[in-house]
C-alpha cells in the first residue's frame, strides 16, 4: 500500500466533485486518484460529492491512503470556501455529467485562478489554449482517469485493483474447505430491475452443479432472491452472508477474497460486479440496458448477456436462462484471466490487462 506524503502548503488543492457514488462508481474513481496521487503528492486532495459516495464509508479503506479529506453532501462551493479562499492555489475536477451545469460551475469559477477540468458530455474533453485535442474515452474510469493526466500533462498508472487483506482470505478459506471442485459465484440482488429472478438463480446453479463446479451464492444488500427461498429450491447451493464476516466492511473483502478463488463470477451489471473485477475474477454480466461500453467491468474475461426489452423497460430477470448457461460455459472452457491479483502494487510499473493496452490508445 502507498505510504503518504508530506502536503506542501503552496502546492494547488485537488478537488474532486461528484454527483452520487454508488458501489460501482465509486470502484470507478479509484484509478483517477490513484493517478492523482501520483502526479500531485504534496498536494491536498479532497473528495466532494453532493449527496453520498461509496468512497466515503464502504471503500474509504481503499482509498484512506489518496483522499485526505471527504466532504459529502456539500456543494462545491462551500468546499471550495472550506480549502480553496481567495488566493489560494486550488484545481477542480468535476466529475459529474451535464453540460449546463458544467458550464454554468465554469462561469462561477472564472476569474479566481482556479484550474477547471470537467467531465464535458460528447467526444471531446473540455479545451483550453495550449491543450491538445484528444478524444475522449468510452469507458468511464479511462475518462476520469484522462481528466487527470491532462492536468499532469503526461501518462500516469492506470490501476483498478483492491488489495485483498490475509484474514479475508483466510476466511475465504474456510468457507470453501476442502472441496477440489472448481468454484463459480453468483450474485443475484440488487436495486430495481437490476436483480435476477429466483428462477434463474436455480436453474443456473443446478446446470452448473451438475457439470461438476462448486457453486456460491452471494446474498449482498438489495431486493431479489433470499437465501432460505433458494436452499429450499436448490439444497446443493451454498450461500455467503454479511453473517459470516464481523461487519460489512469485513464482508467486502471476504467477497473480494473469494473472487480471487472463483474460476467466474455471474451476475448482474453493478457494483458486485465492478467489486469482481478488482481481483480480476472472469465474470458473465446480465445487462438491463445499461451502456456496456461505458460501465462494463474492467476485464477482457467478461461475457455480455443483454435482457430484453419489453415495452420501455429491460429487467434482468427477462434474460433467458439459456442465453446465460451459453455464456457461462463458453467463459469457464476459455479459462482464461487477465491476470491474478498481486499482493504488492507497484504504481510505478503495473501489471495492465489487454483492455488497460487498448484503452491507451485514446
Amino acid at each position: 500500500m502507498e505510504s503518504a506524503v508530506a502536503m506542501d502548503s503552496s502546492a494547488p488543492v485537488l478537488i474532486f466533485y461528484a454527483r452520487n457514488d454508488a458501489l460501482g462508481d465509486g470502484l470507478l474513481r479509484i484509478p483517477a486518484l490513484r493517478a492523482a496521487r501520483t502526479a500531485f503528492p504534496q498536494s491536498r486532495v479532497v473528495y466532494g460529492a453532493m449527496r453520498g459516495s461509496s468512497l466515503s464509508h464502504v471503500l474509504r479503506k481503499h482509498v484512506a491512503h489518496l483522499v485526505d479529506d471527504f466532504r459529502t453532501k456539500t456543494p462545491l462551493s462551500a468546499i471550495l470556501a472550506e480549502f480553496a479562499p481567495r488566493g489560494r492555489k486550488a484545481i477542480v475536477v468535476d466529475l459529474r455529467t451535464g453540460v449546463p451545469g458544467l458550464i454554468l460551475t465554469a462561469l462561477q469559477l472564472a476569474g479566481r485562478g482556479i484550474r477547471y477540468e470537467a467531465n464535458f458530455a460528447g467526444h471531446l474533453l473540455s479545451l483550453r489554449w495550449g491543450t491538445r485535442l484528444t478524444l475522449r474515452p468510452e469507458h468511464n474510469a479511462w475518462r476520469y482517469h484522462r481528466l487527470v493526466e491532462r492536468l499532469a500533462g503526461r501518462h500516469l498508472p492506470f490501476d483498478h485493483r483492491l488489495d485483498v487483506p490475509d484474514a479475508a482470505r483466510g476466511l475465504a478459506r474456510q468457507l470453501r474447505g476442502g472441496c477440489g471442485r472448481p468454484l463459480v459465484l453468483l450474485g443475484g440482488n440488487a436495486q430495481g430491475r437490476k436483480c435476477m429472478s429466483e428462477d434463474q438463480v436455480v436453474a443456473v446453479a443446478g446446470n452448473l452443479i451438475d457439470a461438476g463446479y462448486r457453486v456460491l451464492y452471494l446474498a449482498t444488500p438489495g431486493g431479489g432472491p433470499t437465501p432460505l427461498a433458494l436452499l429450499a429450491r436448490e439444497g446443493r447451493l451454498q450461500v455467503a452472508c454479511p453473517e459470516l464476516a464481523p461487519d460489512i466492511a469485513s464482508f467486502d473483502d471476504l467477497l473480494l477474497a473469494l473472487g480471487e478463488m472463483a474460476v467466474a463470477y455471474i451476475g448482474m451489471e453493478g457494483g458486485l460486479a465492478h467489486l469482481m473485477a478488482a481481483v480480476m475474477t472472469p465474470a458473465v454480466i446480465v445487462n438491463n440496458g445499461a451502456n456496456v461500453e461505458r460501465w462494463r467491468p474492467l476485464s477482457n474475461a467478461v461475457e455480455v448477456v443483454t435482457a430484453p426489452r419489453r415495452g420501455r423497460s429491460t429487467n434482468v430477470a427477462d434474460a433467458p436462462v439459456e442465453a446465460i448457461l451459453d455464456a457461462a460455459h463458453r467463459l469457464l472452457a476459455a479459462s482464461r484471466r487477465d491476470h491474478m491479483a498481486i499482493p504488492e502494487r507497484r504504481e510505478t510499473a503495473p501489471v495492465q490487462s489487454a483492455f488497460d493496452r487498448t484503452a491507451d490508445r485514446f
